[in-house]
């Protein structure tokens, strides 16, 4: 897995299965043969792991643990170390469906933008000069794609963006390759400002007049800091402007996170812009079926508005 993701065929979920292996099932099972693990082996590995993890994992963590054991006895078959005919006890999959991430309001997304403005400048620290305004602009672009945070925004580069024309109107799309597979999306107009702000500050780009710029096919990262370098994590820097926004909860208490700006981009589009769930399933890389699903209640006051 390891060496797909170094060349760039490996899917994103890869790093997950990873820390399942070298985290878990390695520090538990040790040099313990695949094919002499029992029922009990694998239930008192899960009580472990969850003791380990202090929590109960939900359901999209379990799959993930189930997909990684499976994929470990599929290089053990595919390696000839054990026969496929061997039945080794497979871990649960199922577990408690994860809380939907609390969203913004429109009032609350004019507020933080308002807020960054100035709090972009205000770090005391050299570092924070460039990570609040790279966080600044990673915020903005989230709430103007809905594109994933993680691995599908942070590995967008100046040649993953084009202009796309139709009739006599010009709009950017960009491609991100992530969780569900590759996939074009449009950006909202504002996020142009973004794009011109990030050019501004890259010593890699800022001699390529910005106009040229998608043209050039430069193959550099866009959310990186002057000299090229890209933050292993900008989670930290997030909570200080949730802690100083004062919006760092939600109505109902839920702490919010990078992942809510994609919650509060889906959210604005079915209620303000009314978009149906088929363009926006293909915006945000999810089914239609998804999309409803966790948007239900929102559909269903757009149905509402339009029957009464």
């Amino acid at each position: 897995m390891r060496q797909d993701l170094d060349v760039g065929i490996g899917k994103s979920v890869y790093g997950s299965y990873i820390t399942c292996i070298e985290k878990y099932f390695l520090p538990y099972f040790g040099d313990k043969r695949l094919e002499e693990i029992t029922y009990t082996d694998v239930h008192e590995f899960e009580v472990w792991r969850n003791r380990q993890m202090n929590k109960v994992p939900r359901a999209s963590t379990l799959m993930n643990f189930a997909s990684a054991w499976t994929k470990l006895q599929l290089v053990a078959i595919s390696k000839g170390w054990i026969s496929e005919r061997v039945a080794i006890p497979k871990l649960t999959a199922r577990g408690q469906k994860g809380k939907t991430r609390p969203a913004f309001t429109r009032e609350e997304v004019d507020r933080l933008l308002e807020f960054m403005e100035p709090w972009i400048k205000q770090g005391r620290l050299e570092i924070e000069h460039e990570t609040r305004p790279l966080l600044r602009d990673y915020i903005e672009m989230l709430l103007y794609t809905g594109m994933r945070h993680g691995t599908e925004a942070l590995n967008i580069c100046w040649n993953n963006i084009e202009w796309h024309t139709q009739g006599d109107k010009k709009y950017l799309r960009i491609w991100v390759d992530g969780k569900t597979g590759g996939r074009w999306l449009i950006a909202k107009h504002k996020a142009v400002d973004v794009l011109k702000r990030l050019h501004s500050r890259q010593r890699a780009v800022w001699d390529i007049p910005f106009d040229r710029l998608f043209e050039t096919r430069c193959p550099e990262r866009i959310f990186v800091f002057a000299n090229g370098h890209q933050p292993m994590r900008i989670d930290g820097a997030f909570k200080r402007l949730m802690r100083d926004s004062g919006l760092g909860l939600s109505h109902d208490g839920q702490m919010r996170t990078l992942y809510s700006l994609r919650h509060t981009y889906a959210t604005l589009e079915l209620l303000e812009n009314k978009t149906d769930i088929h363009t926006l399933s293909k915006q945000m890389g999810n089914s239609a079926a998804m999309i409803d699903r966790h948007y239900s209640k929102l559909t269903a006051t757009m149905a509402a508005d339009r029957l009464a």
